[in-house]
């Protein structure tokens, strides 16, 4: 049977010393589209090994040397083990003999000398089997991708930072000190709020681009954040580090990003900080960001050393205007939650809305992100208290709004605070709100100091009726730990892997292999950002159970009903 034209070809190894069976086989295989490659004995197939992959191999169980059960064993004892289908030959056909086989790593056997048709439907099976093994180590493959990178740029998540740290501050210890330089966008929020986040997305990849054509082999590239990189440069002095710092702000003001009959450009703030052997990788970094917060005091697009004596001024400088104003605006009304919805894809009707944050100044019509004020809000030691805020008022929407559910987002340290099931217990009962109309969204703002505490709680409150979900998932090194460790019950899907989702294939099997992940731990799915019908359509093929995005609903700040969903877009 030649099957060429229905099976993928790939590369077969042929493990027999009996020359005329060898090459029988290697002619039979051959003729099935596949490339073949004979060995006479064990030894000589792992040295082939060495040098090249072969996802099928066929092996005599009668060897000269190593057996054909010890050279089993060996290649399943080995990282690329898991990934070979093994189908052995043998004369022997007592059960016990044939279970050893199978014991030893085998996948298949045939009886000796090898009858054609049998060895047709096993080299059939083989085949099938080679293919998906194939589709599962492409999967494994894009998720370990996905666990050290981001989705977008493609380069290095901050997974991969402590360790790059870490080598450099060896380095350092050994005679060769380095630098690490923190850079955060000027301006990139105006183009976010006025052009949409897929303009947004082109820019970061524009500014990607420009770093990595700046980085040295050595050096190591992180996306830390929505607009913000960490160049760690180990074995670099001082002065060739700000050189590098200076060449950065200068290409990065070079770019300019058009729209329409308009023009932006974005501006780069830049903190170098000393990597000396002395400080641990938290400190360096502590020192690169209290640098970079100094460029942005003293005017944005520019690059500061860390000097502790200025850097402590500038960032108080930054900071305090926004954690005194989010402090009077919990007070004055000017925080306040609006609302968007979160849509079944199958059941087309809302599910929940997610309660977002803003701050709306009666100076100005536009209201103001949180994303500008939560790192000051986060550095002055707020955060547990704007949670608590934020459940207090979502508590008031739900009720006043009977039948609206909300999900709110909670940062990871709110699970530092003893008293956290306490308190929601305690808005349960004194607003008799039911349970399962409030979910949780865990952000990765701040990590889970303590995942078994954390758990704890998750179920004490799961069991009340409440709902846990993790938010962003995949945009940050912690979110497989999180999905491992945490009883949830929703993912939301980082909207990186959705925007202009027809054109990503990449994207599109990692929604699949995440929508797998789903259905195995009986978790539900939620896409972030979605923007087009035909991303919505994707979703819907794919088997992601709901969608949240502008297509469906932009942020406002009262809930929807179901016939003000798709406004711009007809019914959907």
């Amino acid at each position: 049977m030649d099957s060429s034209s229905s099976q993928q070809a790939c590369k077969v190894l042929v493990v027999e010393d009996d020359r005329p069976t060898r090459m029988l086989l290697e002619r039979i295989i051959h003729s099935r589209g596949h490339e073949v490659v004979g060995c006479e004995s064990a030894e000589v197939a792992l040295e082939r090994l060495e040098k090249e992959d072969f996802p099928l191999i066929t092996l005599d169980i009668q060897l000269p040397g190593m057996s054909g059960l010890e050279l089993c064993r060996k290649l399943r004892s080995q990282s690329q083990g898991a990934y070979i289908y093994i189908l052995v030959g043998t004369g022997n056909s007592r059960p016990e003999d044939l279970r050893e086989i199978l014991d030893a790593g085998a996948d298949d056997y045939i009886g000796k000398p090898y009858n054609p048709g049998l060895l047709d439907v096993r080299l059939t099976v083989a085949e099938a089997a080679v293919k998906e093994i194939a589709r599962r180590k492409q999967l494994e493959d894009q998720l370990k991708f996905l666990a050290q990178h981001d989705p977008l740029t493609r380069l290095s998540n901050r997974s991969q930072l402590d360790p790059a740290l870490a080598l450099a501050i060896d380095k350092a210890n050994a005679g060769e000190p380095g630098a690490v330089l923190y850079l955060d966008l000027d301006n990139f929020k105006i183009i976010n709020d006025t052009l949409g986040h897929d303009a947004g997305d082109k820019l970061l990849l524009q500014v990607a681009q420009v770093l990595k054509s700046l980085t040295r082999r050595s050096d190591v590239l992180v996306r830390f954040g929505g607009d913000e990189f960490v160049l760690i440069l180990p074995a670099c002095d001082l002065p060739k580090a700000c050189e590098i710092a200076e060449s950065i702000v200068d290409r990065v003001e070079e770019i300019v990003y058009t729209s329409g009959d308009r023009s932006f450009r974005v501006g780069a703030s830049v903190g170098v900080a000393v990597i000396d052997g002395l400080l641990a990788p938290p400190e360096v970094m502590a020192n690169a960001d209290a640098a970079c917060y100094a460029a942005k005091a003293r005017g944005r697009n520019r690059v500061e050393v860390h000097r502790p004596e200025t850097n402590e001024i500038s960032q108080l400088i930054a900071d305090t205007d926004w954690s005194s104003r989010i402090k009077t605006a919990m007070r004055d009304g000017s925080l306040q939650l609006w609302f968007q919805p979160v849509y079944s894809v199958e059941g087309k009707r809302i599910l929940f809305h997610e309660v977002l944050l803003r701050y709306v100044d009666p100076r100005h019509e536009e209201p103001v992100n949180p994303a500008v004020f939560l790192s000051a809000v986060r550095r002055s030691g707020q955060t547990t208290k704007l949670d608590r805020f934020v459940i207090t008022k979502a508590f008031e929407a739900l009720a006043t709004t009977p039948g609206l559910s909300v999900s709110i987002n909670i940062s990871g340290s709110l699970f530092g605070d003893e008293t956290y099931c306490e308190f929601v217990e305690s808005m349960l009962a004194n607003s008799g709100i039911s349970p399962d109309r409030v979910l949780f969204e865990i952000t990765e703002n701040e990590l889970i100091p303590n995942l078994q505490h954390a758990s704890g709680a998750i179920t004490r409150l799961q069991k009340l009726g409440c709902q846990f979900g993790l938010d962003d998932f995949g945009s940050g090194f912690s979110s497989l730990t999180y999905l491992k460790t945490l009883p949830i019950d929703f993912m939301k899907i980082d909207g990186a892997f959705v925007r202009d989702l027809p054109r990503q294939p990449f994207n599109q099997a990692v929604l699949q292999a995440l929508q797998i992940i789903a259905r195995n731990l009986d978790i539900s799915t939620v896409a972030e950002f979605v923007e087009t019908e035909e991303e919505m359509n994707l979703l819907r093929a794919i088997g992601i159970s709901c969608a949240q995005g502008h297509f469906i609903g932009r942020p406002r700040w009262k809930p929807y009903r179901e016939d003000e969903l798709f406004q711009d877009f007809g019914n959907a």
